[in-house]
């Protein structure tokens, strides 16, 4: 009879807390683009696009506050990594913005570093509501985002019609 062999044990590289927050971190990106992208490509018009983009991202942290979490208070706080990843985040919905340039007859003229900042903002609105624990109050702030981020584009009072239109 012969002497069965020892089974030898794969070694798994062990993972490290980096690993884990980069897979969560490009898990939840990755969840978030789906639901924004098919709202984004369902409207028509820019402004229809932008709003519907933005109802989508605030529902999905309110339904999601960890994540919305991970992708802006906790990739923050994660170094270099983090921030790069969060970078990442901003460049996105930036560019969901820039079409509005060609909206605006002084497109050319607006800030180059425009639509970051508003990306950023309305980011900023996420993480603070999430990081109190009020990301159910998330939604409730969608018009006032909407105006937010068409103001540039559409100028005060078109921004803030089409806000007010869109809210009822």
């Amino acid at each position: 009879m012969r002497a069965k062999a020892p089974v030898r044990q794969a070694r798994l590289p062990k993972s490290s807390p980096q690993d884990d927050f980069s897979r969560a971190f490009e898990a939840a990106f990755a969840r978030l683009q789906v639901v924004v992208e098919e709202a984004y490509v369902s409207r028509a018009t820019w402004p229809d696009q932008v709003a519907a983009a933005i109802r989508a991202g605030f529902e999905f942290a309110a339904a999601d506050p960890e994540a919305a979490n991970l992708l802006t208070n906790r990739a923050l706080a994660h170094g270099r990594d983090g921030i790069a990843r969060y970078h990442r985040l901003i460049d996105y919905a930036a560019g969901l913005l820039a079409p509005g340039r060609d909206l605006s007859p002084e497109g050319a003229l607006l800030p180059e570093i425009l639509e970051t900042a508003v990306a950023s903002g309305i980011a900023t609105l996420v993480a603070q509501r999430v990081d109190q624990g009020r990301a159910g109050e998330i939604p409730a702030l969608v018009p006032d985002a909407v105006q937010f981020a068409l103001t540039p584009y559409l100028g005060s009072e078109g921004a803030r019609r089409f806000a007010i239109q869109k809210q009822g």
